[in-house]
């Protein structure tokens, strides 16, 4: 069996053998490509950043080109020869009222009842028009008491204009509005109008468009979205509306609005009797407070711990004892006296038992030792008498051991 030698390595200009191999290529290819994708990734990042700042996407924002926004409303118009002015202060709005333009707020139910308040005074003041996109109840009642909501369509709906539209059809026959799920804010509302008020696009149940001296109703705000003015002659009701004076103020209420920010406080809204009748109630009661809690006397002052006599301990003692009818007690109290006293007469210590105590008073007295024990030991005592005897027999023992 032969055996060929293997090739020499080869070694690489400028290098040695010792150098090692360089590893694949691969992941320093990648690496690369990595860098540029993200660098490419931020880039985008901050160009849609900054294009996203050039607007404000809001609901009905003039200037925001998303399905909520109303961009395509606002150049068409402005492509019209429509002068088309962004309020979002109510003083600004008031004041265009004033100047007869035409003014279009796009949340009602946002303004405070002050701004509210503005807005008709402006209104009365001048001839300018007041277009309100779904206003509620309250709104209205400050404008006008000739349009008030009535219900809502709960599901899509293509309304026509009736015959008796007139000139409130603004050349539209057909309006449609998306299923409250899919519009902008849930159902649109349709209003009832009294006779001296007008009202197009509904039935018996109230109408989407209502118009009475100058203010202007719309029940949906789906009419004046980028998505929503496309469909069916949404586009002709809208413009023709916004359109008519020539000159347009969009006011979008703000919360950075000072007439909106300076809300009345809860207080603004008690009557005016309220503070006096609240002022009589606290005198009241610190009157209250002042009888009840004066003192009746000087305060006593007894000195701690108390001193009782003997007598009135023993006697409170015996009551406390005749009251449990605790015969048995009082007996164990007595003969427990009358044995300390008789052992310290005697010598004896206090510890010492019944047996001892009655062996030295034995040649004390007459008595025997039987008796002894019957006198000072547990025997029960049924009846008063026989306490009281026992007290005497107890007391006659004592004298004999002192003579």
């Amino acid at each position: 069996m032969s055996f060929e030698a293997a090739p020499a390595p080869t070694v690489p200009v400028g290098g040695t053998a010792a150098d090692p191999a360089p590893g694949p290529a691969a992941p320093r290819r990648r690496r690369p490509l990595l860098i540029v994708l993200i660098a490419l990734a931020m880039i985008a990042a901050v160009l849609a950043s900054v294009a996203r700042g050039l607007y404000r996407d809001g609901e009905l924002e003039p200037d925001a080109p998303t399905d909520q926004g109303s961009k395509a409303v606002v150049q068409v118009l402005e492509d019209l020869g429509v002068a088309v002015d962004v309020d979002r202060h109510t003083a600004d709005a008031a004041e265009a009222l004033r100047s007869g333009r035409t003014v279009l707020v796009t949340d009602p139910g946002r303004l405070a009842p002050q701004q509210v308040s503005a807005l008709a005074d402006a209104r009365e003041a001048g001839d300018g028009r007041l277009v309100l996109v779904r206003p509620d109840a309250l709104v209205l009642a400050s404008l006008s008491d000739e349009i008030t909501p009535s219900s809502a369509l709960r599901d899509s709906a293509r309304l026509e204009a009736g015959p008796d539209c007139g000139d409130l059809a603004h050349r539209a026959r057909v309006l449609e509005v998306p299923h409250p799920d899919d519009g902008l804010r849930g159902a649109a509302a349709l209003y009832r109008t009294d006779d001296r008020a007008e009202a197009c696009f509904g039935d018996d149940s109230g109408a989407l468009v209502a118009e009475h001296d100058g203010l202007i109703v719309l029940g949906s705000a789906d009419l004046l979205t980028n998505a929503g003015v496309g469909r069916a002659d949404n586009s002709a009701l809208v413009l023709n509306v916004l359109a008519a004076d020539g000159e347009l103020s969009w006011y979008v209420p703000s919360t950075t609005d000072p007439m909106g920010t300076s809300s009345q406080s809860l207080l603004g809204y008690l009557p005016g009797w309220t503070g006096p009748v609240v002022l009589w109630l606290l005198l009241t009661a610190v009157l209250a407070l002042v009888a009840a809690g004066r003192r009746f006397g000087p305060v006593v002052v007894e000195p701690l711990p108390v001193t009782v006599r003997p007598q009135e301990l023993v006697l409170g003692s015996a009551r406390l004892l005749q009251r449990a009818d605790a015969r048995d007690g009082a007996a164990a109290s007595l003969r427990a006296a009358t044995a300390v006293r008789l052992a310290d007469r005697l010598g004896l210590r206090h510890e010492s038992s019944l047996d001892g105590l009655v062996a030295t008073l034995a040649p004390q007295t007459e008595r025997s030792a039987e008796e002894l024990r019957a006198l000072l030991g547990p025997t029960p005592v049924t009846t008063d008498q026989d306490l009281v005897r026992l007290a005497h027999d107890l007391d006659r023992l004592e004298k004999e051991i002192d003579r």
